[in-house]
């Protein structure tokens, strides 16, 4: 399925419409990227749950927080290390996407370079993110609500369109003021769709894990919840391409609303 861009506003429909079509045209090139962040997910679950095992069969709080101690040091690493290399991971998957939806010539490679580039800054605007965030939320919820929804574009900004880290927020914060309601609605619809699916793979997981032995002393309880773990974590980073390409087709709306506005006020003027 051949990919063509929206090139006026459109509606709400039309525009998940879009984003579900960038999805199905970037998914096999995006694959690869996919299944070797899912594989790093698993394996980070199950290093963390390996970890974390021997606490089941602590008896005391005192004894759970020498073991919470001594484990720190290891949590840390283990979560330091994958969490850099899935944020360049999600970075070229973004960046690839990006290239389907511009028409941009680019391979995978080009995507992974520009994941590894835009590590820094998208973690760095995503720390200014969640501050702004929180300060919105402690002066009232709504405000909190308001600024959570216009700043979130930030990371396809600055992967996509090579914005700057506070330029990024600042144009979040541009494209989608006047548009909050339309937004959220483009926004919502995906992640009731993820969080479905997560919803019925956890139901199956559940109604299987009834029929597996839960001797504790085999250890089948905590392979079983392990494993339930490591399925969620694999089918959230599926579906990370589906919300990635809705949010760059909804952000070329907002751009098309916004040029056409400003072309307004300059007719009118």
């Amino acid at each position: 399925m051949s990919y063509q861009a929206l090139t006026q506003p459109a509606s709400i429909g039309r525009v998940l419409d879009s984003g579900f079509k960038l999805f199905v045209s970037s998914f096999n090139s995006v694959l690869i990227l996919i299944v070797v962040t899912a594989i790093i997910s698993v394996i980070m679950q199950y290093a963390i749950f390996q970890i974390m095992l021997p606490a089941a069969q602590l008896h005391t709080e005192e004894d759970m927080q020498l073991y919470m101690m001594s484990v720190m040091p290891q949590l840390t690493i283990v979560g330091l290390t994958m969490w850099v290399i899935s944020l360049i991971l999600y970075n070229a998957i973004l960046s690839r996407i990006g290239m389907i939806a511009t028409g941009e010539p680019g391979e995978l490679f080009d995507a992974l370079i520009t994941g590894a580039k835009k590590a820094l800054p998208v973690f760095l605007a995503a720390i200014l993110y969640g501050i702004a965030v929180m300060i919105g939320w402690m002066l009232l919820v709504i405000p909190g609500l308001i600024v959570m929804l216009t700043l979130i574009f930030f990371q396809v900004l600055i992967v996509v369109d090579d914005e700057g880290i506070l330029a990024s927020l600042k144009k979040s914060h541009n494209l989608v003021w006047g548009n909050y309601w339309r937004t959220a609605a483009v926004i919502l619809i995906p992640v009731f769709i993820i969080y479905a699916l997560i919803f019925v793979v956890a139901f199956i997981a559940g109604f299987v894990g009834m029929y597996v032995p839960t001797e504790m002393e085999h250890g089948h309880i905590q392979t079983s919840f392990g494993l339930f773990d490591m399925l969620i974590a694999a089918v959230s980073v599926v579906m990370v391409p589906l919300l990635d390409a809705v949010f760059i087709a909804h952000v070329n709306d907002l751009k098309l609303r916004k040029s056409g506005a400003d072309l307004e006020q300059r007719l009118q003027a």
